[in-house]
């Protein structure tokens, strides 16, 4: 143990002396009770001045990155010094941490610099991404026009139908430059992976929009012109949209409804196909009664089975369909539910069905060949 005192005090030499004096077998000499009572001292005392005056060290217990040996000020520290033992010690982390900060700024400033040289002309966007730069806007925008706010300072919906479907809209306009990550996200919602390559939580980031407020104030403008809303209406493209919108208010739905049951699925593909198939006889309020069924029947086959969640969860595509086909086979008129008050109308879903479609959330109430 190598002792270093840095008191030119006589006195208070003598006291650090006497707290880390050890006999051959490594025991320590004095009690603190004894250094108290000898110098006029509490014993609590002198634990606190020797740690401001000395510090002990051992060669081998030392930081695993730098090789700087721990430094000990008390006793209580020395005698677990052994978990140090190759440790990285703060200073190391630190400058990791720095370090890291550092390439995730770089990153992220290449990143959006690309972008803002990429940047597409307004007028030239595919109809997908016009739609979809407008409900940004619309739920996330700042006064100015000039800022998108974090998805996740929104309630549920605010966006989109869905949680997934929220960051495929963010992925998509980032991908078309249509968005800038704001150099004020914090690097805590970055990661890093090799080649240079970084992955971002969508929802904490907020971004910047590259047009400025005339331009976003025209493109906003252009949707409620009569003469191109009768042009979008027919593309093949809308139609498309228009799908996909209705989709993921069901699947929103599902999910929502497992989660009140305690059960919990991914809707993949199969789920997607047998929704659409629903949607293409059914409007989204009557698909809801068959999702609010089968999650209700899959909750009771949970309880009174011998089953796992997971089984009785993935029995609910299963249930959702045999109800459409019964339904379609016997021609029932399916009880339209009203909208769930944790799923309101997104701002995507106003963009598509109000504001271009015209109704009152028509994609809905209705079956998307009623709306047009």
């Amino acid at each position: 143990m190598k002792l270093e005192i840095i008191t030119d005090d006589e006195q208070g030499a003598r006291i650090c002396g006497e707290y880390w004096m050890q006999s051959d077998d490594g025991e320590f000499v004095f009690k603190i009770s004894e250094i108290a009572t000898a110098n006029s001292m509490k014993t609590h005392e002198v634990s606190k001045f020797v740690e401001q005056h000395a510090f002990v060290w051992l060669e081998d217990i030392c930081c695993g990155r730098c090789r700087q040996p721990y430094r000990f000020g008390t006793r209580s520290q020395y005698q677990d010094r052994r978990w140090l033992r190759d440790r990285v010690c703060s200073a190391c982390l630190e400058a990791e941490r720095q370090s890291i900060a550092d390439e995730k700024q770089e990153l992220l400033l290449k990143m959006r610099q690309s972008a803002k040289s990429n940047v597409p002309d307004l007028a030239a966007l595919d109809l997908t991404s016009k739609v979809y730069l407008l409900a940004t806007i619309q739920a996330l925008g700042d006064e100015q026009l000039a800022t998108i706010e974090p998805l996740n300072d929104y309630p549920a919906c605010t966006l989109s139908p869905d949680s997934v479907y929220d960051h495929e809209v963010l992925q998509h306009l980032i991908d078309h430059n249509l968005l800038l990550i704001s150099l004020d996200t914090r690097l805590e919602v970055i990661e890093l992976h090799e080649d240079d390559q970084l992955s971002i939580d969508l929802g904490a980031c907020a971004f910047n929009l590259p047009f400025d407020a005339d331009q976003v104030t025209a493109l906003i403008d252009e949707f409620f012109d009569e003469e191109t809303a009768y042009t979008v209406k027919q593309s093949s493209e809308f139609n498309a949209l228009c799908k996909e919108a209705q989709l993921n208010e069901c699947i929103g739905f599902l999910k929502v409804m497992l989660e009140e049951h305690q059960l919990y699925l991914s809707p993949g593909e199969k789920s997607r196909q047998m929704l659409s198939r629903c949607l293409e006889h059914f409007s989204v309020a009557q698909v809801y009664n068959f999702i609010w069924r089968a999650a209700k029947d899959a909750a009771a086959y949970y309880m009174r089975s011998s089953i796992s969640k997971r089984q009785a969860a993935n029995s609910v595509v299963g249930n959702i369909s045999r109800s459409m086909e019964r339904a379609l086979a016997n021609e029932w008129e399916v009880k339209p539910f009203g909208r769930n008050y944790n799923l309101p109308q997104s701002s995507l879903s106003r963009v598509i069905f109000n504001i271009i479609l015209g109704t009152d959330d028509g994609g809905f109430t209705y079956r998307l060949a009623d709306v047009f």
